[in-house]
């Protein structure tokens, strides 16, 4: 029985791991420094996706085409007559008696999108199955084409089945014109006046004659349809110029009326000659006016003895003789008065003759201001007459603009009436000529032949489709397989949910090719697997400041992943580097190193963990040089309480010592204790993830636990993966280029490869 762990051994046993992990740090939990990866559209992902689904998509593909091939063999043919017509834009007339031309004719979208409707109209349905007599033929049995049968059928379809004919009644008989419109179509071809006329039909011969009918039709009927327009405008134009006629004569006999009774000959020349003299007068006005006010400014001139007047006197040659005059006798004056006394007679003359010249001068003076006084107010009596007149003029225009009023209302009645019954007889002069015209901008351009070949069913476009729909189909099931498969399928996958890098990939290796998938490295050792384990060996190298763990503890999330396999080649790639190493079977339920190795197991771990054996005496040596093996020994009941005791803590410690590499094959981590206790004892956890088995939850659910035990997990391993099908990996996608036919040669045959056996 297992001893209980003492205080002392609990110490031990902390100061042992703690001792481990200060040593050699660890992982972060996110080796990268990635906390989140951005979102991105990744295509290869989704083409993997595609690739894992290969079957469902091979099989939607398949499906599809059976479908589109069945439904293609059930089909009636149909066949397609195509008519080629042309509708040219109407040309726009002028409709004038000198010159009637026609204009290029432009593009009307209205226009054509009216013809178009037209084409399909239930009118033209009408007429065209009358003209053909499609509803005199009868179905018959022996008439199978017939066009009314295939109608029928073709409601039938499109409806999904028939209704059920009560007892006695009549069978439905189809809407025709419905029917005929349906299949026709009308294809107008781009940038062109050219229309394509497809019509379908069961029987050949009832395709191409219905497509022409409608044609003709159509062309009939615009033709008809422009001559009635034509007739009725002519008809119209009579009936509007008769009245325009009337209204004509009623104006211009009020307008004579009104002439006679005022005595109006014509006042439109009378008017204007009064307007001529107004403004005449108004002219002379302005013109007086400017004259009165410039007599005006002479005249204040003068009063204040400036201006004009002062430049007449100065002018005046009367008063320069007179001023004149007066000086010479003001200087004789002056020479007699050094000789006379101023009473003297002669003195007195001289001064009364001086004083004559002066009063003179003054006159003269005074004439000049009176006559500048007289213009000033003549210009006043001037300016008020022209004034007076244009006054008169302004009544006189005012009078006959108010006599006139009414006359040129009238007048305007008569030049109205007159010109619209002018117009309107030119326009029933046109329309008259050209009525009896009837112009076609439609014509037919290749005419309908009798189809040879069925329009469908086309096998090869069904077959398409079919194929493209089973492929839409496929694509969508793998996705939503996909999506609820929760098992792992890419190392992101994995790295995503242990919080750890992952290490290796271990490729699928097919039981036939190899006996024990345990010793393959050994076995093959240049064979892909061999090549992915030394890879994993180079990881673990570098997962540490100081290399691979020294403990090594190996699980996985539940049974059947693959734990002895890695652990067992792991531990072959490492005693092939020339390493000391020691692989414990820890798996205390379910062991499986003995079997692997053909080693006895009635010695082993429970008994050094229940005993006194030493550890020299359970570690065997195995077939490959520098591994020794420590089996799992008799299965005991209480695994726990043997991997917790002191013994397992000293077997650890003892190992680590003489061992360079010391690997625990653990037990599963879901339901048991067991792989915790060997985490928490060892330096670092490998974990183990099966590609084709192992789900996301469990991960999740194992790793949680690790975590919760402080088990330091150093990394992960993919087991059981296939390149092509995941394309990810340490370089698997790309290939290492081995085969197990074909071996990239390291100079020695694969026999001498191998390790010796074990003696």
């Amino acid at each position: 029985m297992a001893q209980a762990l003492t205080p002392e051994d609990t110490r031990s046993l902390d100061r042992l791991h703690r001792g481990l992990t200060q040593q050699t740090p660890l992982l972060s939990p996110d080796p990268f420094g990635i906390t989140g990866e951005e979102e991105r559209l990744d295509l290869r992902k989704y083409w993997l996706i595609l690739l894992r689904r290969k079957w469902i998509l091979l099989a939607g593909a398949v499906l599809g085409l059976l479908v589109a091939l069945v439904k293609t063999y059930n089909t009636t043919p149909i066949y397609r007559s195509t008519l080629l017509l042309q509708i040219e834009p109407p040309s726009t007339q002028i409709v004038d008696a000198q010159e009637r031309i026609s204009l290029e004719p432009t593009w009307d979208w209205t226009y054509y999108q009216t013809q178009y409707a037209l084409l399909k109209s239930r009118s033209l349905a009408r007429r065209v199955i009358d003209r053909l007599g499609l509803e005199a033929v009868k179905p018959t049995p022996q008439q199978a084409d017939s066009f009314f049968q295939e109608l029928k059928r073709s409601v039938r379809s499109w409806f999904g089945g028939t209704e059920a004919t009560p007892p006695g009644a009549k069978p439905h008989m189809p809407n025709l014109e419905a029917v005929l419109m349906n299949r026709l179509q009308v294809m107008p071809m781009k940038n062109s006046q050219l229309v394509k006329l497809h019509y379908d039909s069961p029987n050949p011969r009832e395709a191409a004659a219905i497509v022409n009918a409608v044609a003709e039709t159509y062309i009939n009927m615009t033709l008809e349809r422009r001559y009635k327009a034509r007739t009725y405008a002519k008809r119209f134009l009579e009936e509007r110029l008769q009245k325009v006629r009337a209204d004509l004569e009623d104006s211009e006999q009020r307008l004579i009326a009104y002439a006679r009774q005022r005595e109006i000959v014509d006042l439109e020349d009378k008017l204007s000659s009064v307007m001529r003299r107004l403004n005449a007068m108004s002219a002379a006005l302005s013109e007086a006016e400017r004259a009165r006010i410039q007599a005006e400014a002479n005249y204040a001139s003068a009063l204040q003895g400036t201006g004009e007047a002062t430049l007449k006197e100065l002018d005046s040659p009367v008063i320069q003789a007179l001023k004149e005059k007066k000086a010479e006798l003001e200087l004789s004056y002056q020479e007699q008065l050094r000789i006379y006394k101023p009473g003297y007679p002669k003195m007195q003359q001289l001064h009364r003759q001086i004083q004559e010249v002066e009063k003179q001068i003054q006159e003269e003076i005074a004439a000049i201001r009176q006559a500048i006084r007289v213009e000033y107010e003549t210009k006043i009596r001037e300016q008020e007459a022209l004034r007076a007149k244009v006054a008169a003029l302004k009544q006189e225009v005012l009078d006959l603009q108010s006599q006139t009023t009414d006359y040129q209302a009238l007048k305007r009645d008569v030049d109205t009436n007159r010109a619209l019954y002018e117009s309107l007889l030119q326009r029933l002069k046109d329309v008259s000529v050209v009525a009896g015209i009837s112009t076609n901008n439609i014509s037919i351009i290749d005419r309908a032949q009798v189809p040879g070949a069925p329009y469908t069913p086309n096998l090869r476009k069904n077959l398409t489709m079919g194929l493209a729909v089973g492929l839409a189909i496929g694509i969508l099931l793998a996705f939503f397989f996909e999506y609820i498969d929760d098992r792992v399928k890419s190392n992101e996958d994995v790295e995503n949910r242990v919080h750890a890098p992952v290490l290796g990939l271990l490729p699928l290796v097919e039981e036939k090719e190899v006996l024990e998938v345990e010793l393959l490295t050994a076995q093959k050792p240049k064979s892909p697997f061999a090549e992915a384990v030394r890879s994993l060996r180079t990881a673990l190298s570098f997962s540490t400041a100081e290399g691979a763990p020294k403990i090594l503890h190996v699980t996985s999330a539940g049974p059947g992943e693959g734990k002895t396999t890695a652990a067992t080649n792991i531990a072959i790639t490492f005693a092939q580097a020339g390493k000391k190493v020691l692989l414990i079977d820890s798996d205390l339920r379910s062991p499986s190193l003995h079997r692997v190795f053909g080693l006895p197991n009635h010695l082993g771990l429970t008994n050094y963990l229940t005993g006194n054996i030493q550890p020299a005496e359970i570690a065997q040596s195995t077939q490959v040089v520098g591994l020794f093996s420590i089996t799992s020994g008799p299965l005991p009941p209480n695994p726990v309480e043997l991997l917790t005791s002191a013994k397992m803590l000293n077997l650890l410690q003892l190992s680590a010592e003489r061992f360079d590499l010391v690997i625990l094959d653990g037990p599963p981590v879901i339901g048991l204790a067991d792989a915790l206790v060997l985490a928490n004892l060892a330096q670092g956890t490998l974990f183990v993830v099966d590609i084709e088995s192992t789900r996301y939850g469990a991960i999740e659910g194992a790793v949680k636990r690790l975590r919760a035990a402080n088990a330091p997990i150093v990394g992960a391993i993919i087991e059981r993966f296939e390149p092509r099908a995941h394309g990810y990996g340490y370089g698997y996608g790309y290939g290492y280029g081995y085969s197990y036919d074909y071996q990239y040669s390291y100079g020695v045959s694969e026999e001498e490869a191998r390790l010796p056996e074990r003696a």
